[in-house]
């Protein structure tokens, strides 16, 4: 069973960041990605443009919903290596609920 959920979470990870790198690159990539969904956590290494060093991101708590072929994604928390960046994520992330794109929801429901 824990080799099927880290197989699962390898998975998802690398989806995660193929997504993120394709959407996002003008600012970015994301080098480095964890899931555990036994804990519902993320954790994401971040090496944006104009940054020395890279960022890492902690999401905790995360909860995931299908609705139809779409899903919403709730932030239950989140913190930063960088002080601002947490309470930029603890004012507009944690605790809100955000509606996926349905090319992000196939791989999405996974998480749950």
């Amino acid at each position: 069973m824990n080799f099927l959920r880290a197989s699962k979470d390898a998975a998802i990870a690398v989806g995660i960041r193929s997504f993120f790198n394709s959407k996002y690159s003008r600012i970015g990539q994301m080098t480095d990605v964890s899931v555990d969904t036994s804990k519902r956590e993320l954790r994401v290494r971040l090496e944006l443009v104009g940054e020395d060093t890279p960022i890492d991101i902690r999401v905790s708590n995360y909860s995931v919903e299908q609705q139809g072929a779409g899903a919403t994604l709730t932030i239950g928390d989140a913190t930063a290596s960088r002080e601002w960046i947490t309470e930029v994520l603890r004012e507009s992330v944690v605790g809100r609920t955000f509606v996926l794109p349905e090319r992000a929801a196939a791989l999405v429901k996974f998480l749950a």
